[in-house]
């Protein structure tokens, strides 16, 4: 969507600008194929989370029922 720029010809080049970077990254985006490296940092990413959001409160629970019946 394009708007009317607030000041002068210095908006409409930052904007147009802008809107190019973007409409790339997009392109970019939508042409890719996911390559072994990619693939390879989300599996360690969703590990890493997994594991922080997951097995770690798990663990913190079964420690603290360990140390409360000493």
């Amino acid at each position: 969507m394009a708007t009317t720029p607030i000041s002068g010809a210095d908006g409409v080049t930052s904007a147009s600008g802008d809107e190019a970077a973007f409409d790339k990254a997009i392109e970019n985006a939508q042409g890719g194929e996911m390559t072994p490296e990619l693939e390879e940092m989300m599996i360690e990413g969703a590990v890493t989370i997994g594991g922080q959001m997951i097995i770690m409160p798990r663990a913190n629970d079964i420690l603290n029922e360990a140390m409360s019946d000493e």
